[in-house]
């Protein structure tokens, strides 16, 4: 059975992310990267694939709603949260961004959910805000959405800066 929802949360996650154009892999940032940095990215790229499996499952099970925590996810859909490989005690103690909840005491990802009845989430890491993970798009920083915003706008896309 463990290994059934493993094969569904990896082949929903590459369905997911199927079809972004975007390679962070191929970005002058990750190419300068040091290894062990690059081996942590990978890491947060199967922790957000694994969140987002279990988040869809909770919402499965749930009528499409999403919990206010990824704390509710953990024993039922995942034995314990991952832990955001580029946490530090530094980030951990950070002040939550607005509308987003803390996990694993801050040593976790952080979490937005959309509106209740909304299939809709952001996953994002806590340690390495400024990586241009999707910055082809105009956005910065290891994180991951799902579904519509009611505002119809992305919560997370970095608005650009302008010359003064």
């Amino acid at each position: 059975m463990k290994y059934f929802v493993l094969a569904f949360v990896l082949c929903a996650a590459a369905l997911a992310w199927g079809d972004l154009s975007y390679d962070f892999r191929a970005s002058e940032a990750y190419k300068q990267l040091a290894p062990a940095d690059r081996q942590q990215l990978e890491q947060v790229r199967r922790d957000q694939a694994l969140l987002w499996g279990a988040l869809d499952m909770y919402a499965d099970e749930h009528n499409s709603d999403v919990p206010v925590s990824l704390d509710a996810l953990a024993p039922r859909y995942l034995a314990e949260l991952p832990k955001d490989p580029f946490a530090t005690a530094q980030t951990a103690a950070e002040n939550e961004a607005p509308g987003y909840a803390k996990s694993k005491d801050g040593w976790g990802y952080r979490y937005k959910r959309g509106a209740p009845g909304n299939r809709a989430w952001v996953i994002s890491s806590v340690g390495l805000p400024d990586f241009p993970y999707l910055a082809e798009h105009g956005n910065v920083g290891l994180y991951i959405c799902k579904g519509m915003w009611i505002s119809g706008k992305n919560p997370v896309v970095a608005k650009p800066k302008r010359d003064e």
